[in-house]
């Protein structure tokens, strides 16, 4: 949990906010090729993995035959019936493809522990990027991957990230690990960008002011519950589509909303506390963080749909801390 008065935290989000930080955080891996990838992967994401030619990536949930959300990923198109899912939950996704996999001709197979990730992010990232790496990214798109090497090492460029930033992810075969964060390290103390060591801040603090969410927020919600209705295709198949439909013709029973706390501290609200209208349980909480952008207590709640308007205010937990319920989003 962060606090106002956290001097370390404050200081690296604002230089995330305002110029450049960069942390090493590998995401797990799962490599999927064969000639039945494309198909095997829109059959298991909401998105139209088809639409993401070769060097394109696609933000998706993964859904149970409930049509409820019990993965988010990356899927990056890296080449001809070649792909990599990057996800939290590596294992989980292979057991999920093999629960799935029928007579597919397609193989995968967990590749985290062979290769390390390091993101640069912030507004001035792409300044640190041009001075780390052998090809400009000037022409490189968001959620565009891209060779590259800094100085003879090769590595892999995403521009992408989790901050709400304009950011990069780095990717890089382990045996260089060390050299590429060498590298990092030298363009970043160049450029005044430092290293972001407290995870709640690029876990939490960073992504909750834009209003981006964990799996853990959106776990066992319907895409539709949480704001992702964008990223579903509903034109294709998918596994737990048919349930989706039915919950979008029914509406949402729940929603997740952002919660702003109106209080000057929130060291006794905690994941999973109940949240109260009028006294009457609605929803628990899933996320408090302090947001040091909008020097504000934020977080996420799920809550009945019936109480999840804007403007709302409730109370949290046993001290009944007052907050009030806001869009998700405060950038």
């Amino acid at each position: 949990m962060l606090f106002r008065e956290d001097s370390v935290a404050r200081a690296q989000h604002q230089a995330v906010r305002e110029n450049a930080g960069w942390y090493r955080w590998t995401h797990d891996l799962v490599e999927v090729k064969g000639k039945d990838a494309l198909a095997f992967l829109d059959r298991l994401f909401v998105n139209n993995i088809a639409k993401a030619d070769v060097g394109r990536t696609k933000y998706t949930t993964m859904l149970n035959e409930d049509g409820k959300i019990i993965d988010d990923t990356i899927v990056m198109h890296m080449g001809e019936n070649l792909y990599w899912v990057s996800t939290l939950y590596a294992p989980q996704m292979v057991s999920w493809m093999d629960a799935h996999k029928s007579d597919s001709d397609v193989d995968y197979r967990d590749m985290t522990g062979e290769m390390d990730m390091y993101a640069i992010q912030g507004p001035n990232s792409p300044a640190v990027m041009n001075a780390l790496l052998s090809v400009p990214v000037n022409n490189l798109k968001r959620f565009q991957v891209a060779d590259n090497k800094i100085g003879d090492i090769p590595v892999i460029i995403h521009r992408s990230g989790f901050t709400g930033e304009n950011g990069f992810e780095v990717y890089c075969n382990m045996a260089d690990t060390a050299a590429v964060k060498a590298a990092i390290c030298s363009a970043c103390d160049a450029h005044n960008a430092p290293e972001v060591t407290t995870l709640e801040v690029y876990v939490r603090s960073l992504p909750t002011e834009k209003g981006f969410a964990l799996r853990q927020d959106m776990y066992l919600l319907t895409p539709y519950e949480c704001g992702l209705d964008w990223s579903v295709d509903l034109n294709k198949d998918f596994i737990g589509r048919d349930a989706l439909v039915k919950a979008k013709e029914e509406g949402p029973q729940k929603l997740l909303v952002g919660l702003e706390y109106l209080a000057e501290s929130y060291e006794d609200i905690a994941q999973m506390e109940i949240v109260y209208y009028k006294g009457v349980p609605c929803g628990r909480v899933k996320t408090a963080i302090y947001g040091y952008t909008v020097d504000k207590n934020i977080g996420y709640a799920v809550i009945d749909a019936r109480k999840a308007i804007e403007g709302n205010h409730v109370t949290v937990g046993c001290n009944d801390s007052p907050a009030i319920i806001v869009k998700k989003g405060w950038i």
